[in-house]
């Protein structure tokens, strides 16, 4: 039997260019710069991650990453590094000191944080949205208001 090979669509190349170079921008946004429907690009999991040819050039930027020497050891490596960045701060007055580098502290800890599956800032935590007047209307008919 013959095995149908999956290859993915210029949208979703387009899709994942875009995200190489930008990271910090959301799913939603990359499919849309991409060329992608608004209403395709508002569920991007179903839409986009879950479609074979995204797992399959997902797959082939990681081969590509594993072939340039790039590795989870040498990733974490890296993390831990920019985890304690410092930075030499310089005064005409008084010598040279070595200070915690804040910012990139603060860069790395979303990537982290998105590698451990932790919600980020940019992704908050998902919330439970009360619907008032249906808890409104269920409060008048339960005391007779």
């Amino acid at each position: 039997m013959k095995k149908n090979k999956v290859k993915p669509t210029k949208l979703q190349k387009r899709a994942i260019a875009i995200l190489k170079e930008n990271p910090e921008k959301s799913l939603a946004q990359v499919m849309k710069e991409a060329g992608y429907k608004p209403s395709t690009s508002r569920h991007p999991r179903k839409n986009f991650l879950a479609l074979k040819g995204t797992v399959v050039a997902v797959e082939k930027w990681r081969e590509a990453l594993r072939g340039s020497g790039l590795d989870e050891q040498r990733l974490l490596a890296k993390y831990n590094e920019w985890i304690d960045a410092t930075k030499v701060k310089s005064s005409l007055t008084e010598p040279d000191k070595i200070v915690p580098d804040y910012e990139t502290q603060l860069k790395v800890k979303d990537d982290i944080r998105r590698d451990l599956g932790l919600p980020t800032e940019k992704e908050p935590a998902q919330q439970v949205n009360v619907n008032l007047v249906q808890l409104i209307k269920k409060q008048k008919g339960e005391y007779g208001i």
